[in-house]
């Protein structure tokens, strides 16, 4: 098999994702509470304000850079206040494995729905998946609103990425990990019960069809390429399904924050059970 071409645009997509960094007008389109000027008028005044675009500064001093961001749009939700999520990626940053490119993920909201939440995520060219590393692999560091949160959320993406080496191990790990028809479908049918909690036999999606690659490369019974495939089904939606009255319909994607970090996180973990 002629693998030539894959790998070329696989390259070519690292050479876009090193050019990824966003600029100040996308990240006020996209996330306007990154410049939040005051948190919630719920907010008391024990709570210290910190802005999200402080701790952009202090990162991008560090040579961190912002190359994603997204931001809750719930109708309930004050779009200067909501939950948002960025994903910071060094400048000059390894590759792990040949296919992945570790990021740090900070969560944060001016309302008091979150604290800020500094966490190891990756990037896989392949597929443009953005993956969450679970809390039973790697620490989420949870930094309360106070005036040293830009200096503690720098300190903590400083000690995380310094845990990418073994995050590499640890995915070498799941490539290395064949799983058997049955345990690719108990992986599919338990991502689905994590989606849908309490709601699996209505929701009328088989396990097997989140086994289902949706490029060459991901043809394989590894836990990695596995994860990655369940995922993508997952998170992006478009798996069809019959609903209650049998009219066929297909999933929707993940656009709320803090749902795409439970079931990034949910699945992580669920695969590090699989471990060889």
């Amino acid at each position: 098999m002629d693998t030539s071409k894959g790998l070329m645009g696989q390259h070519a997509k690292f050479a876009d994702a090193f050019e990824a960094e966003m600029t100040p007008q996308q990240l006020r389109t996209l996330t306007p509470a990154v410049y939040a000027s005051a948190p919630h008028a719920k907010m008391s005044a024990r709570y210290a304000f910190v802005p999200t675009a402080q701790v952009i500064e202090t990162m991008n001093q560090a040579g961190f850079c912002v190359v994603e961001a997204r931001q809750s749009q719930a109708r309930t939700r004050e779009p200067a206040t909501a939950a948002h999520a960025l994903r910071f990626r060094r400048r000059r940053t390894e590759v792990l494995v040949n296919e992945v490119i570790p990021e740090i993920l900070v969560l944060n909201s001016h309302d008091g729905s979150t604290s800020y939440h500094v966490r190891i995520a990756l990037y896989r060219a392949l597929c443009g998946n953005g993956l969450i590393v679970g809390d039973g692999a790697f620490p989420v560091w949870k930094v309360p609103h106070r005036g040293t949160v830009a200096a503690q959320i720098l300190e903590a993406a400083l000690g995380l990425s310094e845990r990418f080496g073994e995050l590499g191990q640890t995915i070498e790990a799941m490539r290395g990990t064949l799983l058997s028809v049955p345990q690719r479908l108990a992986f599919a049918a338990d991502a689905l019960s994590l989606r849908y909690p309490g709601e699996v036999a209505g929701v009328a999606v088989a396990p097997a069809d989140l086994l289902k690659a949706k490029r060459r490369e991901d043809e394989g019974c590894d836990l990695w390429r596995t994860l990655n495939v369940v995922q993508e089904h997952l998170l992006r939606g478009g798996v069809s399904r019959r609903t209650p009255t049998n009219r066929r319909v297909t999933t929707k994607g993940i656009r709320a924050v803090r749902e795409d970090v439970r079931l990034n996180v949910g699945l992580w973990d669920r695969a590090m059970l699989d471990v060889a």
